[in-house]
């Protein structure tokens, strides 16, 4: 080989080289887990929208530091032992931050595994206050259980005029069990009573508890559940003729609509939520706008604050002028943020204080009842 053509092909591996490399300059990648198979994937769908929305409308703004955002959206499936060979596949591909997962469960495994690695980690709706807690890069977009029951309570006691209640229990206490607990002891301190707690199981038709109080019913039932088993609760309280008995719930009850099988049976049913559509603030009209064009259909909570979730990251990785974990860790910690659920500033736990929209199913229609910041 001549000395001319060796230095050409040299010169065309180089510069090759420096394309590839500017090319990757050219994006930062975060990555997303969450579920979009099996039955949890209601969720992660919604999720994925929020994450799609805010991704075009950042890059259409121009990007982040002025390169292309892009996010790289893996499968979780819900299951606690798969996200985590999903976060290894995020790792190897150089994801400066992750989203996800949507439920508390999966969420608490990517949680301990990324706080070894100090990766910033921020989910849209896990609620259980433990995923944080003692973790500097692990956040959360949403409230957590502990607020949101004390704010149910509250509006049981105050807004409903409620003096008794059934508590409904998850069997399961690394599931929703532990969220009875805040609301039974606030509802006690603002004067209430608890009859009684009752255990069940996700699977259960809750016939059988209902039949207990058909004669004599509290004011209401506290079921802190996901939407589907929370259908279920619906669906079988009005097929007893509890028609007057309030059922309350939490933010994982989003969606239950869709398997209620009438929806005169929501008439007293109400959940706690960070974000409603119906508010008329200029910015989430904005953003419900954009998403109904974008999708077609009117946007819940998952889908909301998985855009948020975007936008902290979008809008930490400016503040620190780097992709470095800690640098990210460090700007959200210290980020104020206007956003669609309110002002947005984390807590020594890395929570936010968000207001809670108590959220009331008529006529088939997601609708405010009562805007409340405790």
């Amino acid at each position: 080989m001549s000395l001319k053509v060796f230095c050409f092909l040299l010169s065309a591996v180089l510069m090759s080289g420096c394309a590839q490399k500017s090319e990757q300059r050219g994006y930062i990648t975060i990555g997303a887990l969450l579920p979009l198979t099996g039955e949890s994937s209601d969720e992660g769908l919604r999720a994925l929208n929020g994450l799609q929305l805010a991704k075009k409308e950042i890059n259409q703004s121009g990007g982040v530091l002025g390169k292309t955002l892009d996010i790289i959206v893996l499968n979780d499936r819900g299951d606690e032992e798969y996200i985590l060979r999903q976060y290894s596949a995020l790792k190897e591909r150089g994801v400066a931050a992750i989203i996800g997962s949507s439920y508390s469960n999966v969420t608490m495994a990517l949680a301990r595994e990324a706080e070894r690695d100090g990766m910033p980690v921020i989910s849209p709706t896990a609620t259980n206050p433990d995923i944080t807690r003692g973790r500097p890069n692990v956040f959360r977009a949403i409230f957590i259980d502990d607020y949101q029951a004390e704010a149910m309570a509250r509006f049981a006691y105050h807004s409903l005029g409620a003096r008794t209640a059934v508590v409904l229990k998850n069997s399961d206490e690394g599931s929703y069990g532990r969220i009875t607990e805040p609301f039974a002891r606030s509802f006690a301190a603002d004067g209430g009573r608890v009859i009684a707690v009752e255990l069940y199981a996700p699977a259960d038709d809750f016939a059988d508890i209902l039949g207990k109080y058909a004669d004599s019913p509290p004011d209401l039932f506290y079921c802190p559940e996901n939407y589907m088993p929370a259908a279920n609760l619906v669906n079988a309280a009005y097929a007893a003729g509890l028609h007057k008995t309030y059922l309350l719930g939490t933010d994982a009850w989003d969606g239950l609509l869709t398997y209620v099988y009438q929806p005169e049976a929501m008439e007293n049913a109400y959940y706690s939520a960070p974000f409603c559509f119906d508010d008329k603030d200029e910015v989430v009209a904005r953003f419900v706008r954009n998403y109904f064009t974008a999708f077609s259909q009117m946007p819940l909570t998952g889908s909301a604050t998985a855009y948020m979730c975007v936008y902290i990251l979008a809008e930490a990785v400016k503040k620190a002028g780097s992709t470095a974990s800690g640098d990210i860790v460090s700007a959200i910690k210290s980020n104020e943020l206007d956003m669609i659920t309110g002002r947005i500033k984390f807590d020594e736990n890395n929570n936010p204080r968000q207001n809670v929209y108590i959220l009331h199913i008529k006529g088939g229609i997601y609708a405010t009842y009562e805007k409340m910041s405790l």
